[in-house]
Formats: C-alpha cells, sequence, structure tokens
C-alpha cells in the first residue's frame, strides 16, 4: 500500500502489516502511529496556515 511521504511529498511505502512506513525517496521512515501522527500535525498546519481569498473577511 501507499503513502505520502511527509518530508518529500513523493510515494512513500506502507508494509503489509499496516506499522511501517518507508520512503525509498528520502529515508524517511516511521512506524504508522508515529507517521498519523505526523501527517495530521501537518494537515492542522495546512488548516491554520489557509487565509480564504474573499472580500470582506
Amino acid at each position: 500500500m501507499d503513502a505520502r511521504c511527509p518530508e518529500c511529498s513523493r510515494v512513500a511505502i506502507l508494509d503489509d502489516d499496516v506499522t511501517h512506513v518507508r520512503c525509498p525517496h528520502c529515508g524517511f521512515e516511521a512506524d504508522y502511529d508515529n507517521y498519523l501522527e505526523i501527517m495530521k500535525n501537518a494537515a492542522i498546519n495546512m488548516a491554520a496556515d489557509y487565509i480564504p481569498d474573499r472580500p470582506g473577511l
């Protein structure tokens, strides 16, 4: 199964047991629980940085 690498944004590999994520491109490695926390924090930061492009806000 594939996952998105949080460091280089390329395709990382999630093992068949869904316990470990490894990126062959940049060398990122993490267990799945840590990977989820990293990606959750990245999503929160993206949402916090979002500024709508609408007049009047």
